[in-house]
């Protein structure tokens, strides 16, 4: 199963990757920061943003559940730091991390593909940091669906008469802008048509984005409830940014969700992994490991 999986690999590595910057970035003009976010420095519970940006060809999937799934093949991106590392940081282990994710696609009516059920989707897979960058980070927290990203623009009439009405803005909008100034922690999901991608054109379907203020959490623990609290919106549009508020220890896994994490093997997937590193996923990487063993045992 694992050829049609490695037959793209080459392509797409470059396609997520740019596809993921080109979602993280857009021209913004710096400005100065109105508000301080030092005073969220001892604020610990986990302020999880999620946002799913779909297109018009994305509509246009059915809406997946157990009985009529969507079946993806995966390219795994794994840990990235969008702008400067925070120091200190520890990534989460990768299977770890990739598992509690395939298994949150699956809830939703995600499902790995198979020489049986072959793919439609490429969902590209990307977890990590997005670090004092005002613009990126307010353009992965929805802030174009909130009215707040004229404050990337230079003065003019237009945006002193909206910044004259800013009190009338939610408190959404507020946390958007006040956590943009700050690190954040972020899990990406974005699927492709893969059918598109196979024969090398870029089709975006949807997008989702999730991120959480980093200062005075821990990384890996804060992602995994980050995944959790983000799941009911995983490739489901969303009209704004979805909001929740968690204290950390509510991200503990329960006996159950760790049973079935414990059954998702990523190796015997249809997942092609970005990086070839030792702790690379996926068939291609299964292979490596076994070739390399039994060279080694010659």
């Amino acid at each position: 199963m694992q050829t049609w999986s490695g037959r793209i690999r080459a392509g797409l590595d470059g396609v997520g990757r740019a596809l993921l910057a080109a979602a993280l970035t857009m021209a913004a003009t710096k400005a100065s920061a109105q508000e301080s976010f030092f005073s969220r420095f001892f604020h610990h519970d986990v302020e999880v943003i999620t946002v799913t940006d779909m297109t018009p060809q994305g509509r246009l999937l059915r809406q997946p559940n157990a009985a009529n799934p969507i079946y993806y093949e995966a390219l795994v991106l794994g840990y990235q730091d969008y702008g400067r590392s925070i120091a200190g940081l520890r990534p989460p282990q990768k299977k770890e991390m990739l598992k509690l994710i395939l298994k949150i696609l699956a809830d939703q009516g995600y499902h790995p593909g198979s020489v049986k059920h072959m793919p439609e989707v490429l969902l590209v897979l990307s977890w990590g940091t997005l670090n004092y960058d005002w613009g990126k980070a307010m353009l992965f927290m929805g802030g174009d669906k909130l009215d707040i990203l004229w404050e990337m623009e230079p003065l003019s009439i237009s945006n002193t008469v909206q910044a004259l009405t800013r009190f009338r803005q939610s408190s959404l909008a507020q946390l958007v802008k006040e956590s943009s100034q700050g690190p954040l922690y972020v899990i990406s999901i974005l699927a492709l048509d893969r059918a598109a991608a196979v024969e090398g054109k870029t089709r975006l379907l949807w997008h989702t984005k999730v991120s959480c203020p980093a200062i005075g959490l821990a990384l890996t623990p804060t992602l995994k409830q980050m995944a959790r609290q983000a799941a009911p919106h995983v490739g489901r549009e969303t009209a704004q940014p979805v909001w929740v508020t968690a204290p950390p220890r509510e991200g503990r896994v329960d006996l159950g969700e760790l049973k079935v994490i414990e059954t998702i093997d990523p190796d015997v997937l249809p997942i092609t992994d970005a990086d070839d590193g030792p702790d690379a996923v996926g068939p291609q990487a299964r292979k490596r490991r076994d070739e390399a063993a039994a060279a080694a045992g010659r």
